[in-house]
């Protein structure tokens, strides 16, 4: 009823098209080219329906949106990660020795002091009654796989009651694979809707969108 059986091979296969262009990127290279590049309008122009109704759907329906493989081949920024972040993960989530053991495979890992984020290309907050102010912080860093010198400025979809800001607003890159950081800053007011969401667009001279988006619950 939901796709998922076909949208799983059509992911592979777009997974395996990608890999076969860039082989040097990692699986979070190639996820992340995959969701910042998909589109969340349908062949009508209008955001993608939810198939339980009429209604427009939102990312905790589609994701990221419609894969676009096209697109993917040139994305411009990446969220990469290597096997030591999926470590830090699961130090931060809490994991015992006998959990890490069985997800990572290994009998042996460090687990920095301070733990951090995954370096995810979307972002969601979950906030509950309690919580005031609902705000929430994240930190990522891109890497540009793109044209050498490349400015890419932030441009924001943001609905009302949340407020997202980003800092820096802009990135500058002078070579490829150079890396850039950025905070993004999330706050909800105390009547927004259950949920609420809005998009950063990483937008460079190159006609590059590298599209995330952002999701608050509010319990």
């Amino acid at each position: 009823m939901s796709g998922t059986s076909m949208a799983a091979p059509h992911v592979a296969g777009v997974a395996a098209l990608l890999k076969a262009v860039h082989r040097e990127w990692s699986p979070a290279a190639i996820r992340s080219a995959i969701m910042t590049t998909a589109y969340t309008d349908d062949n009508t122009h209008t955001t993608i329906k939810d198939q339980r109704g009429s209604l427009p759907a939102t990312p905790l329906d589609f994701g990221a949106g419609h894969i676009n493989p096209n697109k993917a081949m040139d994305p411009g920024l990446i969220y990469d990660m290597d096997v030591q972040d999926y470590i830090e993960f699961l130090c931060g989530l809490g994991y015992n020795a006998k959990q890490m053991r069985a997800v990572i495979r290994r009998r042996r890992w460090s687990c920095s002091a301070q733990p951090t984020e995954l370096n995810y290309p979307s972002f969601m907050a979950i906030f509950d009654g309690k919580d005031f102010p609902r705000a929430k912080n994240f930190s990522r860093v891109v890497t540009n796989v793109g044209n050498k010198k490349s400015i890419y400025r932030a441009v924001l979809e943001v609905p009302s009651g949340m407020r997202i800001a980003v800092e820096p607003n802009t990135l500058k890159f002078t070579k490829r694979h150079q890396k850039q950081y950025f905070r993004l800053s999330l706050e909800i007011e105390s009547n927004a809707p259950n949920t609420t969401y809005g998009y950063l667009k990483w937008v460079d001279q190159y006609n590059h969108i590298v599209s995330s988006p952002v999701v608050a619950m509010n319990h």
